[in-house]
């Protein structure tokens, strides 16, 4: 079995500008944090042609240290202007090779793809120590090349993310910043090294937020406060979820307002929030005119949770219900994965809400820039999808599943690993009754295609 992975992002950069990056070895180092090494061993010139050798060592620790001693050096394979360029490294039996796929967009920018893949009969062991950490996010990439060779129009507003060091928030940052766009990242605890400019902020640290707020250009504010959900839901764990999600989003609020009341200019206010996921059995439609209270309230205290959450955003707020997202390093896909491997079905098959992590993205965006957007937006893929159809497309080789697991014990192994049954054992019919209409148009509509995108 290989190993193989292939992400495409936009850069507001031209394709020479790309190409000048990718060409120059001393470059790597800084626009990919996932590299320890990438030194030429023999070049002929000062860009890299076909035939030149480097040292590419990645950040695998213990294993990134063995690898620099024993593997040999990667060769240039591919090296054309201002299209391709790539490296293979050969190992007994096969290779690991890197292709980064230049493409001009429709407006100046590129279209950088990038695909790295091992085969052979080390690929298994290979892919997941070494090449797993190269084929990273493209987009924390795009953001440091971005960095390095342009400059952010500051007549446009200032995206400021809270909560945007968590996975969906770092998304949205990196590819707002590879495609230009002024961001700032709220965290109460900023990271060193990160591919985003952060700013500190708290309850009783407003400062900083302030000056943020005060931008010449305006602001807009999305807002993804909160712990992540998917543990189980206890009555402690709902607190928390709430008490990480509505006083942090009450305090923007407030302070977001003193700002206006000396001049700061808030464009829009994007609020997270989320589909809940009601009783197994339900097959009611969930739109935007849905309330999250509407069903059985699923997990308990979920659906009040998102009211709550919902509520605590400042009136004119646009709420993005956003289903579970898919991403190769999302909880969830490793979850689905390994059930998808064992060739088990669920006994219970209710509907999944999902979406692309690069549609949810995009949603985001169309919306910071739509002239009139909706109060509502439900963030899910037009195929409304049973679980056991998202399994079988994350294994579309293993054929049918025969095996049912009751509930009981799928329940177990959930709580076992500290998820929330619910997530999987639940059942939302959702669908987005406006986002065709908006002019957004999805990356990946169906469960195979989006599939296909986040497995190996």
């Amino acid at each position: 079995m290989g190993f193989s992975r292939t992400q495409t992002i936009y850069l507001a950069l031209s394709t020479d500008m790309v190409w000048d990056l990718l060409a120059s070895p001393s470059a790597w180092l800084q626009f990919d944090d996932q590299l320890q090494k990438f030194t030429p061993v023999k070049m002929v010139g000062n860009r890299l042609q076909v035939g030149d050798t480097v040292k590419v060592v990645p950040k695998a620790l213990v294993r990134g240290f063995v690898h620099a001693i024993t593997a040999p050096a990667a060769t240039i394979v591919t090296a054309r202007e201002n299209q391709e360029i790539a490296w293979r490294q050969n190992q007994p039996g096969g290779h690991t090779q890197q292709r980064w796929i230049i493409h001009s967009a429709d407006d100046g920018g590129t279209n950088l793809t990038r695909h790295t893949e091992v085969v052979g009969p080390l690929a298994a062991p290979l892919g997941v120590a070494l090449a797993d950490p190269l084929a990273g996010d493209l987009g924390a990439v795009g953001a440091r090349m971005f960095k390095m060779a342009g400059k952010p129009d500051l007549s446009q507003p200032l995206n400021i993310i809270a909560g945007g060091s968590g996975y969906l928030g770092s998304r949205l940052a990196t590819r707002m910043l590879a495609a230009g766009k002024r961001v700032m990242v709220l965290s109460r605890n900023p990271k060193s090294g990160a591919p985003f400019p952060q700013t500190r902020w708290g309850h009783d640290d407003l400062v900083a937020l302030h000056e943020q707020l005060m931008d010449d250009a305006g602001f807009n504010i999305i807002n993804l406060v909160g712990r992540r959900i998917g543990a189980k839901f206890t009555a402690q764990e709902v607190d928390a979820l709430a008490a990480s999600r509505i006083p942090p989003t009450e305090t923007l609020s407030r302070a977001v307002r003193t700002a206006e009341h000396q001049g700061g200019k808030l464009h829009r206010w994007i609020q997270g929030s989320a589909v809940p996921m009601w009783d197994p059995k339900s097959t009611a439609e969930f739109t935007e005119e849905t309330s999250p209270t509407a069903a059985q309230d699923g997990p308990d205290g979920m659906g009040q949770l998102v009211d709550d959450w919902e509520a605590a955003a400042p009136k004119g707020a646009i709420i993005v219900r956003s289903g579970v997202v898919l991403g190769p390093q999302t909880e969830i896909i490793m979850g689905l994965a390994a059930m998808a491997m064992s060739k088990t079905r669920p006994n219970i098959d209710g509907f999944l809400p999902w979406i692309h992590e690069d549609d949810w993205v995009g949603i985001i965006e169309h919306l910071l820039t739509m002239p009139r957007p909706p109060k509502v937006i439900v963030a899910v893929a037009p195929q409304q999808t049973r679980l056991s159809e998202v399994i079988t497309a994350l294994a579309p080789g293993l054929g049918t599943r025969s095996v049912p697991v009751p509930a009981t014990v799928l329940s177990i192994g959930m709580n076992i690993i500290r998820m929330e049954p619910g997530m999987l054992m639940g059942s939302t019919r959702a669908r987005s009754e406006v986002l065709e209409d908006s002019g957004y148009h999805f990356k990946y509509p169906t469960i195979a295609e989006a599939a296909d995108a986040v497995t190996l």
